[in-house]
């Protein structure tokens, strides 16, 4: 997968983790992905009827068309939250800009993620 991640000053972990989390989830990389998240991670696909439990995640990824490229453009965080913004290109040749928002447990800097919510928009 190519990657492309906009710069950024590497001192804000919550912003760093969201990033890393839409990159696990890119690669379809579950170990990666459960070092980020709480053990009752909920992942929604904003438009689908429900959400993805931790332990159905892998399942539901390999059911996803395959990233070529993930472009990060932006990623803010703040307090319990964060997001990231960009553009993924799929083997399907589909491009969307995607945005993922992610809930923390609580506002320390190690927290983990609790939940995630991406939304797709097909350009």
């Amino acid at each position: 997968m190519k990657l492309e991640v906009m710069y950024h000053c590497g001192n804000a972990p919550k912003m760093e983790r969201v990033i890393d989390l839409t990159i696990a989830l890119s690669k379809k990389d579950i170990d990666t992905v459960k070092t980020h998240v709480r053990e009752d991670f909920t992942w929604k696909i904003v438009g689908e009827n429900h959400g993805v439990k931790l332990e159905k995640l892998s399942q539901t990824l390999t059911t996803k068309p395959q990233i070529l490229e993930l472009i990060v453009k932006n990623a803010l965080s703040h307090g319990k939250g964060a997001m990231c913004e960009g553009i993924m290109t799929f083997d399907n040749g589909l491009t969307y800009e995607f945005c993922n928002i992610v809930q923390f447990v609580n506002t320390a800097k190690d927290a983990l993620i609790k939940e995630a919510h991406t939304y797709f928009i097909k350009t």
